[in-house]
């Protein structure tokens, strides 16, 4: 049977694809369309939110018991001294939680998007955090 036919057929056979449906003419077969495929990534529900340093130090004092300006100082030392640790070259790993560390990336060739032209991109230092076991564990869903 001819493709062309083939595709006819399944198209009045199957209505609720409504134009959705797609042929392989390659392979000679039928694929359905992305409606009907399960999302790999399940999207972000309504409930995540982006906690910045006010609600972190408010967590904080709730926690500790101390009071929304003290955390709010503790928070800002915590992060003043990672900073420092790092910027010292030091790498900065809090057991249970991660590890910060400065690595250096390589030299490498890129393409300017806005004339295709090839370009070198220098080497830089960058932070990496890498997430330790029982945080993994923690953010896992089961």
């Amino acid at each position: 049977m001819p493709l062309q036919k083939l595709h006819n057929l399944v198209r009045a056979i199957a209505p609720e694809y409504k134009g959705c449906l797609k042929l392989n003419w390659q392979a000679a077969r039928v694929d359905s369309c992305k409606e009907d495929l399960v999302p790999m990534a399940k999207e972000k529900t309504a409930t995540a939110q982006t906690i910045g340093r006010q609600e972190l130090s408010r967590r904080i004092a709730k926690q500790a018991k101390l009071s929304q300006k003290q955390a709010s100082e503790v928070l800002e030392a915590t992060l003043d001294s990672i900073r420092e640790a790092l910027q010292n070259g030091d790498e900065v790993r809090l057991v249970g939680f991660g590890s910060f560390k400065v690595r250096t990336s390589a030299e490498r060739k890129g393409v300017n998007p806005r004339d295709g032209k090839e370009i070198v991109v220098p080497a830089k230092e960058r932070v990496r955090f890498s997430p330790g076991k029982e945080l993994s564990e923690a953010v896992e869903k089961k």
